[in-house]
């Protein structure tokens, strides 16, 4: 008897001690949305913090690539066989998703004027890559838009959960 509460509060002491990786996801999006929703407007930031949080938003963006690599391997093996058209859909607009923030990253550091690079681009090349990297910054707010339409019911269970769990549930004691 002893024995097995021991095991039982180890086992649970292992459980508590291991990454939960649905609430890490759930405020890394958090963090995610902050940064965007203030990144889009340079004119509230101003342009250095504009490009300083530009590469935090990388960073993250990163991240949130990183813990989701298990299901972009799964799906990347299985696109073509047996996948039901919703995880089809949502795998061409995380590609497309990425495709543009890698844009609008590279861009944005090859026409940075803060943070130090100075690649000295001609008036041209940078006359170009301006206006082009604000039409990808207006794609990536499309993109992000249906990104979230589509998760919406797991951002809604699990925001709820993480986030506002704190909340007692109306009608329960």
């Amino acid at each position: 008897m002893a024995t097995q509460i021991l095991t039982d509060r180890a086992e649970a002491a292992t459980r508590t001690r291991k990454l939960n990786k649905v609430k890490i996801n759930v405020f890394l999006d958090l963090l995610l949305t902050v940064i965007f929703m203030v990144e889009m407007e340079e004119h509230f930031t101003g342009l250095p913090l504009h490009e300083i949080l530009g590469l935090l938003f990388a960073a993250a963006f990163s991240l949130h690539i990183l813990l989701h690599w298990d299901w972009i391997v799964n799906v990347t093996r299985t696109f073509f066989r047996k996948l039901i058209h919703e995880s089809r859909l949502n795998y061409v607009l995380n590609v497309a998703l990425f495709a543009d923030m890698l844009f609008v990253t590279v861009s944005g550091i090859l026409i940075s004027r803060t943070i130090g690079l100075n690649l000295q681009l001609s008036e041209s090349l940078e006359g170009i890559l301006r206006p082009v990297h604000m039409i990808g910054a207006e794609l990536v707010l499309i993109l992000v838009a249906a990104h979230v339409a589509l998760h919406w019911k797991w951002i809604m269970t699990n925001g709820g959960k993480y986030l506002f769990g704190w909340i007692p549930k109306v009608g329960s004691k």
